[in-house]
């Protein structure tokens, strides 16, 4: 498993990819993408999933830009104060599983109401 953070300069924009098991998600992708395409290819992974945390008015998702390059498909909140076309809606208990590891999707409306977060588990461990 691991999990690489992307710092967009001047943006103070936080974007991840995790990746385990040759398959890898990106959480709030920027609009280059290949740096995501390269850095999972890179630890052998295939992206399968792009993930928004929520709708962003301050700058542009990368997530189409991504989906189009990767065929990864892409997910949303719901509640979004616009259509968001791209992607498609997840709520509450959805879960993505990959490898051995489950990524369990959160309703966390505060910052917008279609804001998410997402909890990480490796099914290597107990919950003890």
């Amino acid at each position: 498993m691991f999990i690489q953070s992307f710092k967009s300069d001047g943006l103070s924009h936080l974007s991840y990819l995790i990746g385990n098991r040759g398959e890898a998600v990106v959480i709030d992708p920027r609009r280059d993408c290949e740096a995501y395409a390269e850095a999972a290819a890179a630890k052998g992974c295939r992206l399968t999933t792009i993930l928004e945390t929520h709708r962003n008015e301050d700058l542009i998702s990368g997530a189409p830009v991504l989906a189009d390059l990767t065929g990864a498909r892409v997910y949303h909140g719901p509640n979004a104060a616009g259509e968001v076309c791209y992607a498609e809606t997840v709520r509450e208990g959805h879960e993505f599983r990959f490898g051995n590891l489950i990524l369990k999707v959160l309703e966390t409306p505060g910052h917008t109401d279609d804001s998410l977060s997402f909890a990480l588990y490796d099914t290597d461990f107990s919950e003890q």
